[in-house]
Parts: structure tokens; sequence; C-alpha cells
């Protein structure tokens, strides 16, 4: 299943994942989950890659610690959490997550293991994740949900999707990144608007510099295929122009025709017959069989038929109209039915 983007004019990058760890996410969902958090100023990376994209290892699984870090974040209390020097009776809370514990203790957030002991230092559960989270949306454990089944709850708001149970072995940073990305859109408790809008309205993020947008593919024909990506509707923000540095069909290298402007895009596709628009448009020839031959997952149908998957990789170039770029990539996978 394909998301919207949501983006800033910072370091967009969806970043492909080579690995395929136990996640109840799948690794594109965690990726771009992760980059469009980043992009917010509300997840951080452990690193980077070559390409100068944030690396969010994604397949460790996150410390208690690092859970109410990545929570507090997420709400846009990072500069509220270290302005000021909290108290907590947890001893075992290291200097660099002290903000953060304290920060979450008092609002109520998070409590310890044991009355002087946070647990810093131990993997944080796919239970204490989501109490987490729903806690900070305002709902109440022993009222609104039961600490030990938070997925039934989160389920029903649409943060997790049946995918989490106490069977549940590990929860991985891959988790919390999805998750928490989904929670952007939950209702906070007693209001009609969502935590996204909540961050709006409160400045945490700025919604003039937010980009929305998608991609589509257009058409697809034999050696051929043809995509528009283009900003949704109510988007804030565009691009003035998205350059695709570089595609890839499972691996395998394209030849590429492409239209770099929305000025462009919807000149050149009302000249081939589309009533459309968008910020960047990309004709690919490719050698569909030897892409086919080279695939490494496929996708069986209902009637028991298998297709190969064509894992179209896109890395590229956006520009705003300040002249600030984004350089991004990521995948898509698709399969050809005849």
């Amino acid at each position: 299943m394909k998301k919207k983007l949501l983006s800033l004019f910072l370091a967009l990058t969806l970043a492909l994942s080579l690995a395929a760890p136990a996640w109840a996410a799948t690794p594109e969902e965690a990726q771009d989950s992760a980059q469009l958090l980043y992009n917010l100023g509300l997840f951080q990376g452990s690193g980077t890659n070559e390409d100068g994209s944030p690396r969010f290892a994604l397949e460790r699984a996150p410390t208690r610690a690092e859970a109410v870090t990545i929570l507090v974040r997420l709400l846009g209390a990072e500069e509220a959490a270290q302005a000021q020097t909290w108290t907590t009776p947890f001893t075992d809370v290291p200097d660099w997550a002290q903000s953060y514990v304290g920060y979450a203790y008092a609002k109520g957030y998070t409590t310890g293991v044991e009355p002087t002991r946070f647990g810093s230092s131990t993997p944080v559960s796919t239970a204490q994740f989501l109490t987490l989270l729903l806690r900070a949306l305002g709902y109440e454990d022993g009222k609104d949900f039961t600490w030990s089944t938070p997925w039934t709850l989160t389920d029903q708001l649409g943060i997790t999707d049946g995918d989490y149970t106490a069977q549940t072995a590990t929860f991985l940073r891959a988790d919390a990144a999805v998750v928490s990305a989904n929670a952007l859109y939950a209702p906070k408790k007693g209001e009609d608007k969502t935590l996204l809008q909540d961050l709006l309205d409160s400045g945490a993020i700025s919604g003039s510099t937010v980009v929305i947008w998608d991609y589509a593919p257009l058409l697809f024909d034999e050696d051929f295929a043809s995509f528009l990506f283009y900003p949704v509707d109510g988007s804030p923000a565009s691009f003035t122009s998205f350059k695709l540095d570089k595609v890839t069909v499972n691996g395998l290298s394209c030849q590429t025709l492409q239209v770099t402007t929305p000025e462009e895009v919807s000149a050149y596709l009302a000249s081939i017959g589309y009533d459309a628009g968008g910020f960047g448009y990309v004709e690919i020839t490719y050698d569909e069989d030897k892409a086919q031959a080279a695939a490494t997952e496929h996708y069986t149908d209902e009637n028991g038929k298998t297709y190969p998957l064509l894992a179209f990789s896109f890395t590229y170039t956006a520009t705003q109209a300040d002249g600030s770029q984004v350089k991004g990539s990521f995948t898509d996978n698709y399969y050809l039915d005849e």
C-alpha cells in the first residue's frame, strides 16, 4: 500500500531499506514514516548514510529511555523538556535522557518499573510504547483502555491496524516510527483535532513549509512505465522542480525522459492527452524480462497465481521557491498481470 508522503523542504530522503527484519511494519512503511517524522523535526536519526541522508537504525529495539525521548519529540516538546530541570525518583536515568524522562514523568505519560528505577536500559515493550502514545493523546489507562492491551484502543484510533498483540515478541524503532506517524492523524481525547493539527496550531511545526505530495503511475506498457509526482489538494506548499537523479527497476538501470517543472509538466501532459498537473513527470524505458528475472519478491493473487514484483526505485532532487533543495529516495512495488 502506498501512502501520501509528507515532507518539509529540509533533507527529505525516503531511503531504501535493503533488508527485511521481522517487524510488524514493512521496511518501506517504516522508512517512510521515520523520514516523515524526521522532516517535521519529530524524530532523529542515529547517523548518516553515504548520500548524507539520515540513518534511523530501524532494526534496533529502543530502550525505555529512548522510547520516552521518541515520544517527547513526537509531541514537539523537546525544547520545553530541555528548558528546565526536572525531578524524578529514578536513579537509573542517564544524563542525556534526564530532561525527556523528567518531562514525561511530570506530564503523567510514564512511570517507573520500580519506585526508584525507571528501567532506562530495558527494551520498551509494545504495550509500554502504545500506552505512552495514548496517555500523550489524553487517554487514561484504567478508564479508556487497559495498559496491558492498549492495541485495542490504538486499533480503533487508527494508530495500529491489528498488527500488535500480547504475542508480539519485539518492538523495534521501525514499529515506533510507524505508530508515531500514524498517531499524527489520531484524534486527541475530547477534541476534534488531531495531534498533527495541534502541532501546527501550536507552532511546533510550521504549516507553511509542509509539502504534502504523492505519486502515481500513469501508464505501464511493455518495457515502459510513466509516473507523475504532484502536490495533493490542500498542500500548503509545492516544489518548483522535481528531478530524478537515478531510477532502477529491481536494481537494473533504466533510461528516462523527464519533465521537471510544474509548467513543463502541465504542457507536456496536455500534449499527450492528459489533463493533469504536477511538479515532475518521468517516462521510464527498461528491459521488462530482465527486471522480472531479477525480482527477489513475488506477489500471489487470490487464485494462487504468482507474479514477480517490479521494485521501482527513485532518487531525486526537489527544489523549493527559495532555492532550497531536497534530496531523497523511495521505492514502490508493482506487478504486471499480463
